[in-house]
C-alpha cells in the first residue's frame, strides 16, 4: 500500500539507512569479485581448466544473478524490502563461505549460484527503500552514495585479493576439525563469507519506510502495479535508457575483467602491486565519479535544467572514451593508471544518476521491477559480452596477449560515444514523463 501523506523519516534515520544498505552492497561486491584475483591457486588446487573458471565467474554467478533479479524485484514490490535483503544477504554470505569448502568444480559451481541468487535480492529492494526515505528533490545523492559501493567493493576485493595471491604460495595450510586442510584461498572465502553476516544485525536497526506512489497519475486508474502496460506505454524512453546503459556495461565489464591483466602483462606489475595500486584507484575515483555526477545533476536541476540527471548520465559515459583510450595505449604503467583514474571518474558517473532517472519516472509499485530490469539489461549484456569483446579484439585484431590494453582502448572508443548518444536520445521521453507527474 502506497501512502504519499506519511511523514518522511528524519534525515538522521534516512542517512543511517543509506549507510547500512551501502555497507551491504560493498560486502556483496567483495564477495562476488574476490575470486578474480584468486584464480590461479583455485585452478591449481581444484585442477580446473580456464573454461571451468569462466563458467564459475560467468554462468554460475552472472546468469543466475541476472535472471533472479526480475522475480526478486517483483517480490521487492510486494513484501518487506528489508526482510528480503536480510534473506538474500544470509544466502550470499553462506554461499561465499561454501566456496571455501569446495573440493570440486561441481561444489564450487553450486556455491557460486548461491552467491548470485542471494545478491540479486539486494539492489532492487535497496533502491526502492532509499527512494522512500527521501523526497524526490533530495534523492539523487543518497542513491549515488549507495551506487558508489560498486567501486568501493570492487576496489577492496582487488586490494585483498592481490595481497592474498602474494602470500598464497608460501603460506602453510590451515587445518580445521572435521574439515581438514584448508588452503589460504579457501580461508579467504570463509572469512569474507562469515564476516559478511555482520550486516544482519545492522539491518535490524532499520525501519521499513512507507511506500509512496508519487506518480500514480502517470498510469490509468487500477494499473498502478502493472509493469508491462507502463513499459509499453513509455517504450520509447525505456528502450533507449535500458539500451544505453547496457551498451555502457560492455566497457565496464571488460575493464573489470581485463584491466588487472593489462597491468600485469604489459607493465610487469605483480598481482599484489596491481591489486593495491589499481584497487585503491578504483576505490577513490569510482565514488568521486558516482557522487560527483549526482551532485552535478542536482545542481543543474536546481538551476532549471530540464532532464539534468539523464544529461549528466549520457555525457559522463561519452566522455570516458578519450582517457580510456590513452590509458590503454600508454607505454608506462603509472601513466596508464593516471589516465585510468580520469576515465574511472567518467564511466562511474552513471552509477547513481542512471538509476535515479528510473526512480523519478516509475510509480512506487513498479520501482523494484524497473530497477531489476535495469540490472538485468546491464548484466546480461555486460557479463556475457564485455570480457569476450576484449578477448576477441586482443586475439583477432592484434593476435598478441600483450595488447589487451589497446583492446580496452578500442572498445572504449567504440562503445562509450554510442552509449552516450543512445541515452541522450531518450531525453525527450524522459522530460515528457517528468512533466506528467
Amino acid at each position: 500500500m502506497t501512502t504519499p501523506e506519511a511523514d518522511w523519516p528524519s534525515p538522521l534515520r534516512a542517512w543511517w539507512g543509506v549507510t547500512v544498505l551501502t555497507i551491504a552492497y560493498i560486502i556483496s561486491f567483495v564477495d562476488r569479485t574476490a575470486m578474480s584475483l584468486l584464480i590461479e591457486p583455485i585452478k591449481a588446487d581444484l585442477h580446473l581448466s580456464d573454461m571451468q573458471i569462466a563458467l564459475l565467474q560467468g554462468a554460475a554467478f552472472g546468469v543466475f544473478y541476472t535472471l533472479m533479479g526480475l522475480p526478486l524485484g517483483w517480490l521487492a514490490d510486494r513484501m518487506s524490502r528489508l526482510r528480503l535483503i536480510a534473506i538474500g544477504a544470509t544466502l550470499w554470505c553462506l554461499a561465499t563461505a561454501a566456496c571455501g569448502l569446495s573440493r570440486t568444480f561441481g561444489q564450487m559451481f553450486l556455491a557460486r549460484i548461491g552467491v548470485g541468487v542471494g545478491e540479486a535480492a539486494l539492489s532492487p529492494a535497496a533502491l526502492s527503500t532509499i527512494s522512500d526515505m527521501f523526497p524526490k528533490e533530495k534523492r539523487g545523492v543518497p542513491i549515488a552514495v549507495y551506487s558508489m559501493a560498486v567501486s568501493l567493493g570492487a576496489g577492496l576485493a582487488l586490494v585483498i585479493g592481490g595481497a592474498v595471491i602474494e602470500m598464497v604460495s608460501s603460506a602453510p595450510p590451515i587445518y580445521l576439525p572435521l574439515i581438514g586442510e584448508l588452503r589460504t584461498w579457501q580461508a579467504v572465502f570463509m572469512l569474507i563469507g562469515f564476516g559478511g553476516l555482520v550486516i544482519l544485525p545492522l539491518l535490524m536497526t532499520l525501519r521499513e519506510p512507507a511506500r509512496r506512489n508519487e506518480l500514480a497519475v502517470a498510469q490509468p486508474a487500477g494499473e498502478e502495479g502493472r509493469m508491462w502496460p507502463y513499459l509499453v506505454a513509455n517504450r520509447d524512453f525505456f528502450i533507449r535508457h535500458y539500451g544505453g546503459v547496457a551498451i555502457c556495461s560492455l566497457l565496464i565489464a571488460g575493464v573489470l575483467a581485463w584491466a588487472p591483466a593489462y597491468f600485469m602483462r604489459a607493465h610487469g606489475w605483480t598481482a599484489g602491486e596491481t591489486g593495491l595500486r589499481y584497487g585503491l584507484m578504483f576505490m577513490i575515483c569510482g565514488p568521486i565519479g558516482t557522487v560527483g555526477a549526482a551532485w552535478l545533476a542536482g545542481r543543474l536541476a536546481r538551476k532549471g535544467v530540464n532532464g539534468a540527471a539523464l544529461i549528466v548520465t549520457g555525457l559522463g559515459v561519452a566522455l570516458a572514451a578519450p582517457p580510456m583510450a590513452i590509458a590503454g595505449f600508454a607505454s608506462d604503467g603509472w601513466v596508464a593508471l593516471a589516465w585510468f583514474a580520469v576515465a574511472m571518474v567518467f564511466f562511474a558517473s552513471p552509477g547513481g544518476v542512471a538509476v535515479q532517472v528510473l526512480q523519478e519516472v516509475c510509480p512506487n509499485a513498479l520501482r523494484g521491477r524497473a530497477t531489476a530490469l535495469y540490472f538485468f539489461s546491464i548484466n546480461i549484456v555486460g557479463l556475457t559480452f564485455g570480457p569476450l569483446a576484449v578477448a576477441w579484439i586482443t586475439e583477432s585484431v592484434f593476435g598478441d596477449p600483450m595488447a589487451v590494453g589497446k583492446s580496452l582502448g578500442i572498445l572504449a572508443l567504440c562503445v562509450s560515444p554510442l552509449s552516450g548518444l543512445v541515452l541522450l536520445s531518450g531525453l525527450k521521453g524522459y522530460r515528457r514523463m517528468i512533466a506528467a507527474c
